[in-house]
């Protein structure tokens, strides 16, 4: 099983659209307040929702993390208490991420 394949096919589905949206969202916010909300949940997402984990690999003082998540859940309207919130934020994250970032990412989370 090639799950590089599998996602990349899947990144580039139509069945993401909504998913996209979601996330271009936060991107929208990104530009215009030079913040970094998106791999701050690329790297939360990478830490397995641990906010300590990932607040470190952030080089973040613990209290950030969570004033950044909650400006994601003002932007999306999602709780990410919620599994499925997070999975649909993962799945927007996936539909817009290019396949160099990806390789990035997994190198350096």
């Amino acid at each position: 099983m090639d799950l590089d394949l599998m996602f990349e096919r899947l990144a580039h589905s139509a069945e993401l659209q909504p998913f996209r949206e979601l996330v271009e969202r936060i991107e929208a916010y990104d530009r215009k307040h030079s913040s970094d909300l998106i791999r701050t949940l690329r790297v939360f997402f990478a830490a397995n929702a641990n906010a300590s984990e990932a607040a470190d690999r952030l080089y973040l003082h613990r209290n950030s993390l969570p004033y950044r998540l909650a400006r994601v859940q003002e932007l999306t309207g999602l709780d990410l208490k919620d599994h499925r919130a997070r999975l649909a934020l993962q799945l927007g994250i996936l539909a817009t991420t290019t396949e160099r970032e990806m390789r990035d990412e997994a190198e350096h989370p």
